[in-house]
């Protein structure tokens, strides 16, 4: 997330279908309707906002009227209280945010002060929108500014768009690269995020938060939060592509931004936020609980091979001299010539609403080390964001040679999206195999 080459000891420790909207509005909205020239300048930066460790905007919906309280946005990991954890939406909490409004050019345009957050998360998205003290129309009489508006629609493939940085007063230019269903970066995940093109986006820390403006409208259409600073896979700082089948893919400079017509698909009438709304897109929605008893493994029986599963390579097979639980494949892991470590390994999100999660699989094991020395172990481990966390750990001592079902609890990673792993780790002898088949991770 942009923001991370700031943080400081500080506080801040350191992404339908529309609902009926008003039609018509009031005269003395014309101000705060005003919409932003059709064509921007490639260097504007009009009504941004310059943050303390981020950048951000003074907003609008579409239907805002000029006796509105003014809106500013910005990302979820910009939050004054710190990065929002995985599963958590923050709604109508009281703050005191305040930042400096710019004009075309960069200069100052006085402060501008919040006193609630309407609505923050980075969860599904990676956004945080503040209500001001000051309506719109007191806003522009006082500093001449006027809000951007946030698009009504999904945004465009391959429209022409500009990253607008308050906090660096600086802009960016590229075009929309398609939309990934899903980004993840550590223990945080997001949904149909705008993927900028190759060139020209190169964001970097501060410039989180930055409205992510098409040139031609003058609409925001999504909001800047992230690119890849080293390659790695899944981390902080390194978002990954997961496509619909696990496959994850990370390519060094590659920026991303969360869509903003989100918050369109949650308005009453009176331009309030309601998550009960009919088609309402933001995180927290009302939604159907996750179905109960559904394995959010793919694959989970390994019965088309590798699909769905990394690791090392040859580890998921038919062979029959090992037998599967249940059909032919399984995963065989280590032994008998095979290479000393070997893991397989798939990616899940576990939904927050899930009730009892918990995985399961069945295990068996063959081996010529007897005695009670721990020779081969295999260890059942989940990755979360940067850290890998062990839940069970067999070895060559007491691993039945017939097939034993295992339990384990999953609650502590609910709202987060994980990756499974069994990894195999041989002595040089390479005298036990381990055989897993049938796993499941499933909700109550």
């Amino acid at each position: 997330m942009t923001t991370r080459s700031l943080r400081t000891a500080s506080a801040l420790g350191v992404l339908c279908a529309a609902t009926t909207l008003a039609t018509a509005l009031a005269p003395a909205a014309t101000a705060a309707r005003t919409p932003r020239p059709t064509t921007v300048a490639a260097d504007s930066l009009e009504s941004t906002i310059a943050l303390n460790n981020c950048s951000a905007s003074l907003v609008r919906y579409p239907t805002s009227v000029g006796s509105d309280r003014a809106l500013m946005l910005t990302n979820g990991h910009c939050y004054e209280g710190g990065f929002i954890d995985a599963g958590v939406v923050l709604r109508n909490k009281a703050s005191s945010r305040s930042g400096t409004l710019l004009d075309a050019a960069g200069n100052s345009s006085g402060t501008v002060k919040a006193d609630t957050l309407l609505y923050g998360t980075m969860t599904g998205n990676d956004v945080a929108l503040y209500q001001l003290t000051e309506t719109f129309d007191a806003i522009k009489n006082r500093t001449s500014r006027s809000p951007l508006t946030i698009s009504g629609s999904h945004p465009v493939d391959g429209t022409s768009i500009a990253v607008e940085s308050g906090y660096w007063k600086r802009v960016w230019n590229c075009s929309i690269s398609g939309f990934v269903p899903t980004v993840r970066e550590g223990d945080w995940t997001w949904h149909d995020s705008v993927r900028y093109s190759s060139s020209g986006c190169d964001v970097i820390g501060g410039s989180s938060g930055s409205p992510v403006v098409n040139t031609s409208t003058g609409e925001v259409v999504a909001i800047n939060n992230t690119i890849n600073e080293n390659g790695e896979m899944c981390t902080v700082n390194n978002p990954c592509e997961v496509d619909e089948s696990g496959h994850t893919t990370a390519t060094k400079g590659r920026g991303y931004a969360q869509e903003t017509y989100w918050f369109t698909t949650c308005l009453t009438s009176a331009r309030v936020i309601d998550l009960t709304v009919a088609g309402c897109k933001l995180t927290g929605a009302t939604t159907e609980p996750p179905p109960t008893g559904a394995n959010l493994l793919k694959n989970p029986g390994f019965e088309s091979g590798a699909v769905n599963w990394t690791g090392t390579s040859g580890p998921i097979t038919n062979d029959s001299g090992r037998p599967a639980h249940s059909g032919t494949w399984k995963a065989w892991l280590g032994g008998n010539g095979r290479t000393s470590s070997e893991n397989v390994s798939q990616s899940v999100t576990i939904p927050a609403t899930a009730t009892a999660p918990k995985l399961s699989y069945w295990i068996r094991s063959d081996t010529n080390e007897t005695g009670s020395t721990v020779y081969d172990t295999l260890k059942v481990q989940v990755v979360s964001g940067t850290s890998t966390t062990t839940l069970a750990t067999h070895s060559n001592v007491g691993t039945s040679s017939t097939y034993t079902q295992k339990t384990i609890d999953l609650s502590a990673y609910k709202g987060k999206t994980i990756t499974l792993k069994y990894a195999a780790t041989e002595d040089s002898s390479l005298q036990t195999s381990f055989v897993i088949d049938d796993t499941s991770v499933t909700v109550g």
